[in-house]
């Protein structure tokens, strides 16, 4: 089961509705994506890093490819 099939059950679970499912989803996938380049940078994230990882989370790059701009 991936993580999006996981959360709305446990949202489902929780009484949240299919609105409020939806539009919260991609937000907790982003919050999740940010916490693994976190993770793989083994340190916590300046700021102006922090920042950086959310904007280009957003622009759709995965989390190896936020990981490796952080890390040149």
């Amino acid at each position: 089961m991936d993580i999006e099939a996981l959360l709305s059950a446990a949202l489902r679970e929780a009484g949240y509705g299919p609105d409020a499912i939806g539009s919260a989803m991609p937000r907790i996938v982003r919050i999740l994506e940010a916490e693994d380049v976190r993770t793989e940078m083994g340190r916590s994230l300046s700021r102006k890093e922090r920042e950086y990882v959310r904007l280009q989370l957003e622009l759709g790059l995965s989390v190896p490819e936020v990981v490796a701009g952080l890390k040149k």
